[in-house]
Order: C-alpha cells, then structure tokens, then sequence
C-alpha cells in the first residue's frame, strides 16, 4: 500500500519508519520572526527537522530520498540535520506522517491547524503566535522562546498597521 505525497507515493511501510524516526529524532516548529516588511510586523516559519550525530547520516540522506525533499547540514554541534521548510512542504510531509506519529501527534496537528489559519486569514498573527506558544509548552527547550503571544501584543500595540 502506498501513501500519496503531492509528488510521489511513498510505501506506507517507509512513511511509517520515518515517522517512527520523527518520533525520536525529529522535530516540527512554528517560528515568528520579527520582520518590518511583513504586513503583521512578523515571519512565520514552518520547519521540520530530523537529526543524527555528524558520521551517523546515513538514515538522514535515505529519507531527504524517500520524500523527496529538504536539505542536509553540518550543525557546529555534531549533529547533521535534514531540514524541510515552507508551508506547503511542511503541511505536504506532515500530512504523511501523521496516520503514523504517535509521540509528537500533538506538535503535527498544531503545526497544521497554524498552516490552516494562515491561509484562512494570513494576517491573524496573534492566533498564530497562540499555537506557537502551545507547541512551546509541551517541547523540551534549553532556551528560553523569545517570541511569544505576549510579545507578538506588546509588538503589535507599539507598531500599529494600518492594512
């Protein structure tokens, strides 16, 4: 059985390993950016990443393969990640993986429902900068999130658009 991509199809048994993978290795973000040419005063970034110890990327190159898509780095801390950007390729992927997430299922089904919302009304950066900051509270971070609905208010009163 295979699992349409927009692309390709990808063998259920693959789109459920790198799932599996995900669950591990992976994350999923939902990051605003401040960025005075935007019409909301912020970027907002979608990005799944997949990660491996530098010399260890075999797995990572097999599954920029099977999808399809992303791009390989050398991270300064030893880790090499495949990195896949942009709201259609992060919605595309994610919607895959999803039958077959079990651990971060929650951090998918943000990430969709914040892509939904954009396209729905892509100046609603307050309900955008809420799901960032649900997605925050339910990670590990070792770094404290700068932007935050709190912020993206405080930002916005002091920087009023006229659009």
């Amino acid at each position: 059985m295979m699992v349409l991509s927009k692309y390709r199809t990808i063998p259920r048994e693959d789109a459920s390993y790198i799932a599996g993978f995900f669950d591990g290795d992976g994350s999923v973000r939902l990051q605003l950016q401040p960025r005075t040419s935007s019409r909301t005063g912020f970027r907002v970034r979608t990005i799944i990443s997949f990660a491996q110890k530098t010399g260890h990327d075999k797995s990572l190159k097999w599954i920029q393969k099977k999808l399809g898509i992303g791009y390989i780095y050398n991270r300064p801390d030893s880790m090499t990640e495949l990195k896949i950007e942009g709201f259609e390729s992060v919605e595309r992927i994610l919607t895959i993986l999803r039958p077959f997430v079990l651990f971060k299922k929650k951090h998918v089904n943000l990430v969709l429902k914040a892509i939904k919302v954009l396209r729905k009304n892509p100046v609603n950066i307050i309900k955008i900068a809420e799901i960032s900051d649900e997605i925050s509270d339910i990670n590990y971070a070792t770094t404290k999130k700068r932007y935050t609905t709190k912020f993206v208010k405080e930002f916005m009163s002091r920087h009023p658009r006229n659009d």
